[in-house]
């Protein structure tokens, strides 16, 4: 027997077998892995039993380029191996949004009243234009694709040789009378880029300017698929961000609530899979596109995660973008308009301080053949006008260049005055691929090379910026408006360099302090124990308490801070629910919750911030031998995290789970799905061996994971993290 398995880099085991090569797992991007390793692109995907890894909040069943793949440019059909007709249909309802668009016509409503009927794309007409073969037919998924089910003893046939049998420990592969390889059930992702926090780098935001992320498209194994940062006001918008996308800007001195929302422009993987991973970050981001478009992204990813529509919609807030009307964000404007391409897609242009910007998406530019389409009654003629207006005046292009007739030639883009080509950068184009010697260059990747255009400061700009500020605070964010105008009188911003003390241990508190750029380090009795980053905010214990510092506060990059004196900040809060939250965790700070987060596995990856947040919300409760914490039948009322007690949680009567372990430190213990709905419970917990514990209420944790609603998904289902 001979294990002839390869482990892919950014997850999924390859095995080269005598009917081709078999993947197991498909994480986005892994095409790459073995264009890059070398390796022959398989022909057969077994898609995994849970096509969703929540935990990182993206898919594992990426089946959308391997099957581009195979179909476009080796000519064939892939094999993707399903477990059931039911998993079939989800990846069919992918395919119809990701292959050929919705199936019903946007609203009216998409479009400002004065844009010109004509100029408004006829999507279907559009989209079968892309959809016709030489030979007049269309494409349909079966085209595409062919799906292999398991058969009675759980077990796939590729060939008559090559069989895959699906185990509860495993997969095995035979090919003939030997079996080959040994592929585990459970799909490993490459380890994250950086850990939260420990950055020493401090970005330093342009007020308008765009950032490349990645340039190149879903087949270059040399390079990241297209998104970027839209800069507007010192903060940002990500648009169509790549995979990962915090960890890389944490990593460089970009917290994440330096972002205040993502757009859309379609539902391609090498453009969503990355935008839902962002929206399941740290606290509920604006969602920018269309209802159309976002209509196809939630019916897409309802089907890869297996979460109802209206779950989905709540993990972020949706400002829809309407054709023809300016979208105001931070004192600038954006302005949308649909492109031409095979599914539902929006460019934009950006202005801000008297200058300009234009980001195309993805898009078929090439004059001869819109006119053609003209001439053909796929498009009409005020159309015809609008996808020929290449928007040559502004002061930075970010334009497509992929393979046509799906994209834009660079010949189209090559044909351009020499007075664009300097402000024009091509992006979903390989560096390799971009011609030489017609004026045309690539776009650089990195916060190194972000594009600063030079502008003037639109109104109220010092203003906006405090209320960002506060907006990254979770207790002032709702803020009554008259309330808010006193901090903002009240408050006043410092800068700081690398290794100047802030707060000093032991000494009479006077100021409260948000982060506005930079980290700063906490330290007790000289031992550091949190970094915190921008958005996080101290010293409110001292302040609420009236009690000397509990920790020395040093600048571990040169910082930026909103300061806001005693009696301004007391003034601000007082009477309010959020002072009484403050004041209970300006008590636990030193209790150990902090230290207790740290170990358990799912909760240490959040932020210092969303921990801060978790920390207000939790109540010391001393846990008597054999109390009973919830009991079956009955709706629970808290959910608790362990500190030194033990807890056991008894099954119903009749399960055929097998029993749990008893919990101790760090273990976050609930009926999570009871406490959000209010239904009963299905167990018992009940206290093993007496000790402290922290109860957290059914109210404050719905509201912890409204704020936070990618750590909702985590604990869908569950009755415990640790």
């Amino acid at each position: 027997m001979v294990d002839s398995m390869v482990q892919l880099p950014r997850g999924g085991t390859y095995v080269p077998t005598s009917a081709g090569p078999v993947q197991f797992g498909i994480p986005p991007e892994t095409i790459k892995d073995g264009m890059a390793m070398g390796l022959d692109v398989p022909v057969a995907y077994v898609v995994p039993h849970e096509l969703f890894d929540r935990r990182r909040g993206i898919s594992v069943a990426e089946f959308e380029f391997p099957t581009y793949y195979n179909f476009f440019l080796l000519k064939r059909r892939a094999r993707l191996v399903v477990e059931s007709e039911a998993v079939e249909m989800r990846i069919r309802g992918v395919f119809q949004e990701t292959l050929f668009g919705p199936t019903k016509p946007p609203d009216e409503r998409e479009f400002d009243e004065g844009y010109p009927d004509g100029a408004r794309p006829d999507f279907q007409r559009e989209s079968d234009y892309f959809r016709r073969r030489a030979d007049g037919t269309r494409t349909e998924v079966d085209d595409l694709v062919e799906f292999v089910h398991y058969d009675a003893r759980r077990m796939a046939r590729l060939t008559d040789r090559v069989t895959i049998e699906r185990r509860d420990d495993g997969y095995v592969v035979r090919d003939g009378m030997e079996e080959v390889a040994w592929p585990p059930l459970a799909v490993s992702l490459r380890a994250r880029e950086a850990p939260a926090d420990g950055s020493n780098k401090v970005f330093e935001p342009p007020a308008f300017g765009i950032t490349v992320l990645g340039a190149s498209h879903g087949f270059d194994p040399a390079g990241k698929t297209t998104g970027f940062m839209l800069w507007m006001g010192g903060r940002a918008l990500l648009v169509d961000p790549p995979i990962d996308s915090t960890e890389y800007l944490r990593a460089r001195g970009v917290a994440p609530k330096q972002i205040d929302g993502v757009i859309l422009t379609h539902c391609h993987a090498d453009h969503d899979a990355g935008t839902f991973q962002k929206l399941l970050e740290e606290t509920q981001l604006e969602l920018f596109t269309t209802p159309h478009i976002l209509g196809s992204f939630l019916r897409k990813y309802s089907a890869l995660s297996g979460l109802k529509e209206d779950l989905l919609r709540r993990t972020f807030h949706f400002h829809p973008v309407r054709i023809g009307s300016p979208v105001h964000v931070r004192g600038g404007e954006l302005w949308f308009r649909y492109t031409l391409h095979s599914i539902p897609t929006i460019g934009f242009e950006a202005f801000y301080g008297g200058q300009s910007l234009a980001v195309s998406a993805d898009t078929l530019y090439d004059p001869e053949r819109i006119e053609n389409l003209l001439d053909a009654g796929v498009i009409r003629r005020a159309r015809r006008d609008e996808l020929l207006r290449f928007g040559g005046h502004h002061s930075a292009i970010l334009h497509e260049a992929g393979i046509p007739p799906l994209h834009t030639p660079t010949t189209a883009l090559a044909a351009l005055p020499e007075d664009v080509k300097k402000r024009l950068w091509l992006v979903h184009i390989a560096s390799k691929d971009v011609p030489k010697g017609v004026g045309l260059k690539p776009a650089e990747v990195g916060l190194e090379h972000t594009i600063r255009i030079s502008v003037a400061e639109p109104r109220f700009a010092e203003a906006m910026g405090l209320l960002d500020v506060f907006s990254m605070v979770d207790f002032l964010r709702d803020l009554p408006l008259s309330r808010a105008r006193a901090l903002l009188q009240a408050a006043h911003q410092i800068s700081l360099l690398a290794g100047e003390k802030i707060v000093e241990e032991g000494t009479r508190g006077d100021s409260f302090y948000v982060i506005v750029r930079g980290n700063v380090v906490v330290s007790k009795g000289g031992r550091a124990i949190k970094v915190y980053g921008a958005g996080d905010y101290f010293g409110e214990t001292a302040l609420i308490l009236d009690q000397p510092r509990s920790a020395d506060v040093v600048a571990k990059t040169p910082v930026e801070l909103v300061v806001i004196d005693r009696s301004d900040f007391m003034a601000a809060l007082r009477g309010t629910s959020t002072l009484r939250r403050l004041e209970n965790l300006a008590r636990l700070r030193n209790e150990g919750a902090w230290e207790l987060m740290e170990v358990n596995t799912v909760i240490s990856r959040l932020t210092s911030a969303q921990k801060t947040q978790l920390q207000s919300y939790l109540v010391p409760h001393d846990a008597l031998a054999n109390e009973v914490l919830w009991a079956e039948g009955e709706a629970p009322r808290r959910a608790y995290l362990v500190d030194d007690a033990t807890i056991a949680i008894d099954l119903e009567i009749g399960s055929i789970e097998e029993p749990m372990h008893p919990f101790g430190a760090g273990a976050l213990v609930g009926e999570f799905d009871a406490l959000r709905l209010g239904t009963p419970a299905r167990t018992v917990a009940r206290v093993a061996a007496a000790g402290k514990l922290f109860a957290i209420e059914a109210k404050d944790l719905a509201h912890f994971f409204d704020e936070n609603p990618g750590v909702l998904l985590s604990f869908l289902g569950a009755r415990f993290v640790e």
